[in-house]
């Protein structure tokens, strides 16, 4: 599968504090999304990678993951949403499961940034906030205005999304392929703001296909889980071409 990777460098308070990668394949209607998030500085040593695989074209999420090491913690989180069979599956760690009924085709982190990016393809009604299902919450996004964003990939008509509640604000150039030119995000430590620097092109990306702990205690689809960490292993050293933003 072809691979587009961006490439971000991360900022708080215009100090380094690391970067980020946000990947996109896809195989027929599905999309395959992961995002590298690596921090350093004022926010502490410490990894984030997310996995998503969700409708390409209408965004609801299948299978969210999140693997999180910060300070010599690790954590994992792991979400399934069945429609139908009409549950919602969440795992975290080895002991802790829950459900709770799928009653909306629920978004994830990674689902919404692909949905944004499809909203600049299209005319936006000013009066008329854009409402996205996730757990939990409904994030509600609202069109800024469409500006001309200045950056490493020099200069480019883009389209600002301010997402509420959280404040977050994502920039997403109108042209194709549609790429978030920046990421604004308010934490507690402080505002975070990703840049995109660079995007680059690979052959392939591990796909989601059994929860973390199915993986680590051999489960039934332990195989398979292990296929995609072959995968995974290879991805880096297959790039075919890259570019500057």
């Amino acid at each position: 599968m072809a691979v587009e990777v961006c490439s971000y460098r991360l900022t708080s308070k215009g100090r380094p504090v690391g970067s980020q990668t946000l990947s996109r394949s896809e195989r027929g209607r599905v999309a395959f999304l992961e995002a590298r998030l690596q921090l350093q500085g004022s926010l502490g040593q410490g990894t984030v990678v997310q996995s998503s695989r969700a409708h390409a074209s209408r965004h609801h999420s299948q299978q969210f993951r999140e693997e999180t090491t910060l300070r010599g913690d690790q954590r994992q989180y792991d979400v399934r949403f069945d429609a139908q069979q009409g549950l919602v599956v969440a795992v975290r760690g080895r002991n802790d499961r829950a459900t709770m009924p799928y009653v909306l085709p629920y978004r994830d982190p990674l689902s919404l940034l692909a949905e944004l990016r499809a909203a600049a393809a299209v005319p936006w009604d000013d009066t008329a906030p854009l409402r996205i299902p996730m757990l939990g919450k409904d994030v509600v996004v609202a069109r800024a205005s469409d500006v001309v964003a200045e950056g490493p990939w020099g200069r480019a008509h883009a389209r600002a999304f301010h997402l509420h509640p959280g404040g977050s604000v994502v920039v997403v150039e109108l042209a194709p392929p549609h790429r978030i030119l920046r990421l604004v995000q308010r934490l507690a430590e402080g505002v975070v703001e990703a840049t995109l620097i660079r995007t680059d092109a690979e052959e392939r990306m591990a796909t989601l296909d059994a929860p973390a702990e199915e993986r680590a205690e051999g489960g039934p689809s332990s195989g398979s889980g292990n296929a995609s960490g072959r995968r995974r292993g290879r991805r880096r050293g297959r790039r075919r071409r890259g570019k500057r933003a």
